[in-house]
């Protein structure tokens, strides 16, 4: 009960374990050398458990990254094992690819994986395929161990295999390659190779699979004898080579595939080794993929290794020998570490050659039975299987010691015995040569003693400890290793007594074989005694035979190797049977028979044909078909053919009768005239049956007479009941009855017919006609009748003959008279094809033409008398037929008493058309015998509107939702003329977006017309965009679109378009032949943003533009009409260019054009501004204690100096101001005295191109709607204009507070900011200006005292202009405003002007605005400057900025003044509006001492409400 419980639990357990829902890949690592991504999955810390192998198989199944489903890892080289080990996915005790649960010992890579159906490794051979990297005792054949994890160390780890519910903490996921093509290795002989995975490509004749050697690239070679299996696979022949290689596929359009393909040859596989230990010794290794290259083979023996060098290759591929370099005294022969152009395996159970056997050593943990069953006798040695074997004797166990390799750990070699105890200490071998006889086993002890001796019996199995040789019994479901013997039996067919067979063509019969030998074994086919070519297939333990041609059979096959031979009579080869599939039916005329089938001869002296008198007999094909000539004939023959002494039979028959024609018959019956096909040249074998009808008769047509052989009979055929019958012919027992042909039975009773011209008279039992006088009219006509009984037919009437009474009189006899009236009948007509234009003559002819009559045509249409006929005899008429259409118009002749002629036919020419012309919409249909109302036409599915048409020709255009490549027709009247095709040119119209020039690939629309991928039938049209570079040296000359899709069926299509530069022209090609109209486009042009250097005239710079869409090979930077040379790359944005500076900016410019050109297309911006040189004359020239920075403008001052001026003596410089003081409203205060400045921003004023204010804005009345300050030093303003009627216009300010002398950047120039001065950065959006050429000017207002005492004396104001600043000056102090010799126009950097307005300048704009009440105030000095802007779509910003200059000036005298109003603080206030809010103060206060004046200047900045 615990036993059941416990296994519910674990049950329960591992179904928790395969439940729980996997974790997801995060951030795999990926391997650059093959594009793949791998992951270790640790379950155990995910979810607390642990994993098995088959359940982490199924989640790496189950997990995407990048789209791509990953699989459990494949290490399928040695780069990338190396590659796992240096990133950790080699750690001990982690699940990785590879299974071996299908057949035990055949390893594969798990399911899921692309190489799924690739061998990884065979364990009875110690083959592996590409790459194998398990531990020397692994993969051990301990039951179930199907699964493999990592194991070792980590700086030696190598793979195990394990068992199903083993569990694992992690395994390893990777994720690439379904996409990928996948080759599978190839031996170094060559082979045939799938190639898998082309999907992505197009697989074509032109498709090339070229490897390049990894080692070096010189070594080249392509897959070649490509077949097509289907459009994902390929089949090619790999060429003999050795190496690793990396593998290029290209098809025909140039496509190539991305990711790296790594391919190697498969492995060396070593078989058997014939050792040496000595130094300078010859060691002889046989197996597979040694290569052909000596120098290419590295090979050590023993860990560690001892190299065994001078490679001689005996035998290409699989015998090579070695000298050995040292002693292997102290060490193993095994392993042998084998590298062939890089390729290296190693291996710990290569056969060793001792006494005459091969011997192999594995400690495969495996119990007895497994042992010698399921490994020992599974390995091969070349031919020779393996089996159980024994220690004997102390030279064996001496050389197993030196041979066998030391196992991971120092694991002892304990070895199963190929022994059964049989009592007295004796043993038998209980298999292998020598099954049943006396085994002498090599121990030194038994553990246990005699104790445990005395338990053995028959059942018990040995092993045998190989270090101490140590005997000891064990279970058979013990685990331990084997020793493996390879020889002694002579060779024997896997299925004894077999019969093989082939056609009598010969070929190849693969031959089930164990035991036959080595590459060294001679090996001998013998097939009926006669020795035949074989190769060996190793692997699949066959000789793969090569029959010659031949018959009959069995005959042995016999294997000799060496000296042992196969037992007699135990396999054979009989040749097929002649087997006949085919023979063609020939007509009873007789013909050519052609006998197709399978193992026929190539000789005729033992081919016997009997087949009635078929003569000529030839070998068409030999050993596939023969021809004979059959003679006239009907019916089945028997065939027999003989090819030597086998012979086959069939039935052959003659083709069966067929019905062409047979006249209907009247109710009393008749002659039946039969004509067809097969009938033969023997009556008496045909009979002719009428059945059917409703009463179902069968009755038969007698006395059959041949009346052309084979072709016409005639037979009589009793009365039948009108109704309509089958009729059946049968030709020696062969049926026509498919189809069947039907007949008519008529009513026959007394009356006259006509039949043509001729008078027919029927009735019953009527008298010979030259016994009978018959009168028409007036006109006897006996002697031109004849018949008698039923029927008399008078025959070419004279021509006086016309309509009257029949009178038939015989002797006294009279018969009743018969009214007869002639119907006209036509004979003939001169032309039945009329030209559908000109009016035809036409000439009809026949009998009994009797006047009146009328002529119709179509039954409906009377000719009329005159004019549309003439009548030249009762036996001609010509009629006029007027051009016209249709087919089998008729004619006929109508007597008076309404009997009609015959009809005979006439058409018009069928309409033809010549040829069909496509121009744009428009199609032009050149034919002739077409018709302006009776035409239909027919494009493909629709009917297209005729646009115009004459007898010659037809327009129409092409309608987008209908027309589609197909046939073109018309129809005229009913008459259909020829086809034509026509393919419809597509017409292309535009080409949307202009594609990107950057890296990624970009979308583009292509619009047009009849942009179609089905024709009218439905079927596919091979639609492509091409597109050809004008600029090739740049891009790819020419190719094709990819990814294209419909998006608007027939006119837009949506493709991916690569990056690129310069111009390109695209058509779409339809059909690979109808080419459209050419679509000139080109990728995007060059954009130039702007300057990102600071730039002065006549000085040379390295210039850097900022710039999109360049390709910096074919890069041109022209400056105006100067070339910026040394263009380089800076980043994808930046171009670098050397300029001289030495093209001056007209005045009328706002910046120099800037134009660079790159594969042909160019961009330009007028971006290049000068910064402006400033003079330092507002700095009193730097007070001669300085230089002068023109370019900030700064001055320099001396040692000893300071002050922006540089005036001031550093012993005498005064200390400076307190910080500001910032309120709530963001006002700030500074302590100042002595004099007021005030700045202030007053008006936005737009100016037409005459110069011409057209509207201004006040500032005075603006409207705050943001206020924010945004540091201790900087405050942000925003508000409108609504009250003054504009609703877009929006004001923006920052202004900041700079307390300590500093640079700051505006618009790419660099500008000096001294201690205590302000800047402003005005910004002035959504302007809407009435005009394109009107420019927008920012006007500032600066006003303070007129005049300031020194001495007692008044001291005029003054003020100064320089260069985009100007000055006001006291006589103590100055208030210097600076502008920006640039702004940004729109993100554009434009050079601005500092304009003066006053009475004298710009008095257009001071009139405009009104003068200020501070004008006409004489105490008050004002200065208005305005700062033009050009005009912008978006906002302008400006950015000017205030200090103060203060003089130290002794004004003791002033002390004695009677009057005290210079002790008022010199302020110096900043404003938006005129006046009312503080933004700045700088304050000149002075002190004495007895001795010494000093002056004293501070600066403070106030921020106050921005509204009056």
């Amino acid at each position: 009960m615990i036993k059941i419980f416990h296994l519910i639990f674990f049950i329960f357990l591992i179904n928790c374990i395969f439940s729980l829902t996997p974790p997801q890949p995060i951030n795999p690592i990926k391997n650059p050398q093959n594009g793949h991504y791998y992951q270790v999955f640790n379950n155990k810390a995910a979810y607390g458990v642990q994993i098995t192998g088959p359940n982490s198989t199924n989640h790496c199944n189950d997990f995407y990254f990048n789209g791509t489903k990953g699989y459990l890892v494949t290490f399928t080289s040695e780069e990338e094992w190396n590659w796992g080990k240096e990133n950790n996915f080699t750690t001990s005790g982690m699940w990785v690819s590879g299974s071996d649960a299908e057949k035990t010992g055949t390893w594969k890579y798990s399911k899921g994986s692309p190489e799924e159906d690739d061998n990884m490794y065979n364990l009875y051979f110690d083959k592996c395929y590409s790459f194998c990297i398990f531990g020397s005792l692994e993969p051990n054949l301990i039951k179930d161990e199907h699964w493999l994890h990592t194991s070792g160390s980590v700086t030696v780890p190598y793979i195990n295999n394990i068992g199903p519910l083993a569990l694992m903490d992690k395994y390893v996921c990777e994720f690439g390659g379904y996409e990928e093509p996948h080759i599978p290795p190839s031996p170094t002989t060559g082979s045939n190779v799938i190639v898998k995975n082309l999907g992505s490509f197009t697989v074509d004749s032109q498709l090339s699979i070229r490897f390049t050697n990894r080692a070096n690239s010189s070594k080249t070679f392509s897959c070649v004898t490509l077949t097509k299996i289907d459009n994902s696979n390929v089949q090619c022949v790999i060429p003999p080579g050795q190496g690793k290689f990396t593998v290029q596929i290209k098809d025909s359009k140039n496509k190539i595939n991305q990711l790296p393909i790594f391919w190697n040859y498969e492995l060396p596989m070593i078989g058997g080794v014939y050792p040496n230990f000595t130094k300078g010794s010859v060691a002889t290794i046989t197996g597979a993929n040694f290569g052909t290259v000596a120098s290419e083979i590295v090979v050590t023996l023993g860990a560690p290794g001892v190299s065994c060098s001078s490679i001689v290759i005996k035998q290409q591929h699989e015998v090579f020998t070695c000298v050995l370099s040292e002693n292997l005294t102290g060490n193993k022969f095994l392993p042998i570490t084998i590298t062939v152009s890089k390729n290296t395996f190693v291996s710990f159970k290569a056969a060793i050659f001792y006494n005459g056997y091969y011997y192999s050593g594995f400690l495969a943990w495996a119990t007895f039975q497994t042992s010698m069953i399921d490994y020992a006798s599974n390995l091969r040695i070349d031919g020779q299987i393996g089996h159980m074997g024994s220690l004997y004797d102390d030279t064996l166990i001496q050389f197993a010691n030196n041979t066998l390799p030391v196992q991971n750990g120092n694991a002892r070699w304990i070895l199963w015995q190929n022994a059964q105890y049989i009592g007295n200490g004796n043993f038998v071998y209980i298999t292998g040569p020598n099954q049943g006889k006396p085994c002498v086993l090599k121990y030194k002890s038994i553990i246990g003693g005699d104790a445990v001796k005395a338990t053995w019996t028959k059942d018990t199995r040995f092993v045998i400890y190989l270090d101490t040789l140590e005997l000891t019994n064990m279970t058979t479901a013990s685990y331990t290793g084997v020793l493996t013997e390879y020889g002694g039996i002579p060779p024997s067919f896997t299925t004894i007594n077999k019969t093989n067979y082939i056609d009598t063509i010969g070929g190849k019969v693969d031959i089930g074989i164990d035991n036959y030998g080595t590459v060294f074994s001679e090996i001998k086919v013998f097939f009926n005694g006669s020795s035949v070519p074989y190769e060996k297939d190793y692997i699949n333990g066959e000789l793969d035979v090569q029959i010659p041609a031949g018959f009959d059979g069995p005959y042995e096959i016999v294997v000799q190797v060496g000296t042992l031979t196969t037992s007699p009579k135990t396999q054979f080869l009989k040749y097929n049977q002649p087997s006949i599939n085919s023979m063609n039916r020939v007509p009873t005329t007789g013909g050519v028979v052609t006998i197709s089938g399978s193992s026929f001869s190539n000789i005729l002296s033992n081919t016997f044909l009997t087949f009635k008198t078929c003569t000529s007999l030839t070998i068409l094909v030999p050993f596939k078909s023969y021809t004979c000539v059959l003679p006239v004939g009907s019916g089945s023959i028997p065939v027999s053919l003989k090819i030597s002494n086998q012979t086959t039979t069939t039935t052959y028959q003659y083709s069966e009768p067929s019905i062409t024609y047979s006249n209907n018959i009247a109710q009393v019956g008749g002659t039946l005239s039969i004509s067809g096909n097969n009938f033969g040249v023997n009556s008496g074998l045909i009979k002719v049956y009428i059945t059917g009808g409703s009463g179902n008769v069968n009755v038969e047509c007698k006395n059959v007479v041949i009346v052309e052989d084979h072709t016409k009979i005639s037979c009589f055929s009793p009365p039948l009941s009108p109704d309509t019958y089958s009729l059946e012919i049968t030709v020696d027992s062969i049926s026509s009855n498919d189809p069947q042909y039907q007949i008519e039975y008529f009513n026959s009773d007394l009356y006259t017919n006509q039949e043509n011209a001729d008078l027919l008279i029927v009735g019953k039992d009527l008298s010979d006609a030259t016994t009978l006088s018959i009168i028409l009219g007036s006109v006897n006509i006996s002697s031109y009748c004849s018949g008698s009984q039923t029927l008399i037919k008078c025959t070419n009437l004279p021509l006086s003959v016309i309509s009257g009474t029949l009178s038939i009189t015989q002797g006294d006899k009279i018969y009743p008279s018969i009214p007869v009236t002639l119907k006209p009948w036509i004979s003939s007509i001169s032309n039945q094809l009329l030209d559908t234009v000109e009016t035809s003559d036409v000439t009809i002819t026949g009998r009994y033409f009797e006047q009146p009559i009328k002529v119709s045509r179509d039954n409906t249409t009377e000719l009329i008398v005159n004019e549309d006929y003439t009548i030249i005899s009762p036996e001609e008429i010509i009629l006029h037929i007027y051009g016209g259409f249709g087919l089998n118009h008729t004619v006929l002749v109508e007597n008076q008493n309404q009997l009609k002629s015959n009809k005979v036919i006439y058409s018009f020419f069928k309409p033809e058309l010549l040829s069909v012309i496509q121009e744009e919409d428009s199609v032009t249909i050149i034919g002739r015998n077409l018709s302006k109302t009776l035409s239909t036409l027919i494009f493909g599915s629709y009917e297209p509107i005729i646009k115009s048409i004459d007898s010659f020709k037809i327009e129409f255009d092409l309608t987008i939702s209908k027309s589609r490549n197909g046939d073109i027709y018309v129809i005229v009247d009913s008459q259909r003329s020829n086809s034509l095709s026509l393919n419809i040119y597509p017409i292309l119209n535009s080409i949307k977006p202009i594609p990107s020039s950057f890296n990624s690939t970009s979308k583009i629309t292509i619009s047009g017309k009849y942009l179609f991928e089905e024709d009218s039938n439905k079927n596919l049209v091979d639609l492509q965009f091409q597109y050809t570079f004008k600029t090739p040296s740049v891009n790819s000359p020419n190719g094709f679109f990819s990814n294209c899709l419909s998006i608007v069926q027939g006119t837009e299509y949506e493709c991916d378009i690569e990056p690129g530069y310069g111009q390109f022209e695209i058509v779409a090609v339809s059909k690979s032949t109808l080419i459209s109209n050419s679509l000139q486009s080109e990728y995007e042009s060059p954009i130039v943003l702007k300057v990102l250097s600071q730039v002065y005239l006549n000085e040379p710079i390295d210039l850097l533009i900022s710039v999109l869409n360049f390709k910096i090979n074919f890069t041109n930077v022209v400056i105006e009409d100067q070339e910026c040379t040394n263009v380089s790359i800076i980043d994808q944005t930046t171009i670098k260019c050397k300029y001289q500076s030495t093209i001056p900016l007209p005045s009328e410019r706002k910046g120099l054009n800037i134009k660079v050109i790159s594969a042909e297309l160019s961009g330009e911006n007028d971006c290049l501004v000068y910064s402006t040189l400033y003079d330092c004359e507002l700095l009193n020239n730097c007070s001669g204690h300085g230089d002068c920075n023109k370019k900030l403008p700064k001055c320099i001052c001396y040692e000893g100096w300071r002050g922006q001026d540089c005036s001031i003596d550093n012993e005498k410089y005064p200390p400076q101001p307190e910080p500001p003081i910032i309120d709530d409203n963001g006002s700030t205060t500074f302590p100042g005295s002595k004099i007021n400045y005030t700045v202030a921003i007053t008006h936005l004023v737009e100016m037409n191109f005459n110069n011409n204010p057209v509207r201004f804005l006040s500032l005075s009345e603006i409207e705050w709607t943001n206020r924010t300050g945004l540091s201790n030093t900087s405050n942000f303003y925003s508000g409108n204009f609504k009250k003054q009627g504009d609703n877009s216009t929006i004001f923006e300010l920052i202004i900041h507070y700079f307390s300590k002398e500093g640079e700051i950047e505006f618009a790419g120039e660099s500008l000096y900011m001294p201690e205590n001065s302000i800047k402003y950065q005005a910004t002035i959006l959504g302007w809407k200006f009435s005009s394109e050429l009107n420019y927008l000017v920012t006007i500032f207002k600066s006003k303070t005292d007129s005049s300031e005492n020194y001495n007692c004396e008044p001291i005029d104001t003054q003020s100064k202009y320089l260069k985009n600043q100007y000055q006001v000056q006291t006589f103590s102090t100055s208030l210097t405003g600076k502008f920006a010799s640039r702004a940004i126009i729109d993100e554009r950097i434009v050079q601005t002007e500092l304009i003066q307005i006053d009475r004298e300048n710009n008095s257009k704009i001071y009139n405009f605005i009104g003068a200020s009440i501070d004008d006409s105030d004489q105490s008050k000095f004002s200065l208005r400057t305005g700062v033009v802007s050009p005009r912008f779509n978006t906002k302008t910003i400006i950015d000017p900025s205030f200090g103060q200059l203060l003089r130290p000036v002794d004004d003791s005298n002033d002390n004695n003044c009677s009057s005290n109003k210079w002790k008022v603080p010199v302020i110096v206030v900043v404003s938006v509006v005129g006046g009312s809010t503080i933004v700045a103060t700088a304050s000149v206060f002075y002190y004495r001492k007895l001795k010494n004046k000093k002056s004293m200047k501070r600066l403070s900045v106030s921020m106050n409400s921005m509204k009056d």
